[in-house]
């Protein structure tokens, strides 16, 4: 079975847990319990892992994300390769501002929602709805964001007091840290429910019920 490309969008201010937690669970899931030792020790081939992840940013140039840590993304919008599914992080007001103002953003991120599943961590779902993504779909971000996404985009049924929210190709979660709840959803809807809970052992998180 060929691994599912994930693409995860980088931009300057972007919160580093939003992306960071979701690098994390699809690098660490494994098909089978014997590969998880593996895994750990660097032994397990690409090919034989359920997700391939990587990086990508609008030209490619490193970013500086919120708190300051730099990252080199792997790719830019025009060399990235085709993937199966797009993580979109959040980032305090000043990377939202940024982010909906920026038209060649947008306008890839509707391009995405076509062929593939598109996830967002906390206020990344104010960049699904204006690219959108979220018309007469139910959605969550984080707390201090629930009145801004109601407010700003009326067509969205927002929903509070939830990790994710799952609508099938489009698939939001709450505040920073639910993003690795919601990671763990797409693994038990992509792969199974067993990798699912295997993955949340080997990073030695709680998989609560949503």
């Amino acid at each position: 079975m060929m691994p599912y490309q994930v693409g995860i969008l980088l931009f300057d201010d972007v919160d580093v847990l939003d992306f960071a937690g979701p690098y994390e669970v699809f690098n660490l899931t494994t098909y089978h319990d014997s590969d998880v030792e593996k895994l750990l020790r660097n032994q397990l081939k690409a090919e034989d892992k359920p997700f391939t992840v990587k990086t990508f940013s609008k030209d490619g140039r490193p970013i500086k994300a919120h708190n300051g840590l730099t990252v080199l993304p792997d790719y830019c919008f025009e060399s990235m390769p085709s993937v199966d599914v797009v993580v979109v992080p959040g980032g305090p007001l000043r990377a939202i501002t940024s982010i909906l103002s920026d038209r060649e953003i947008m306008n890839w991120l509707s391009q995405q929602a076509i062929n593939n599943l598109v996830i967002s961590v906390c206020t990344g779902a104010l960049f699904l709805a204006e690219a959108n993504l979220l018309h007469g779909k139910r959605a969550t971000t984080h707390k201090s964001a629930l009145n801004l996404l109601e407010r700003k985009y009326s067509t969205v049924e927002v929903v509070g007091n939830m990790k994710f929210v799952d609508q099938g190709n489009v698939i939001t979660s709450a505040g920073i840290s639910s993003g690795i709840n919601m990671a763990l959803h797409v693994v038990e809807k992509l792969v199974n429910k067993e990798a699912a809970v295997r993955t949340a052992h080997t990073i030695e998180f709680d998989k609560a019920t949503n």
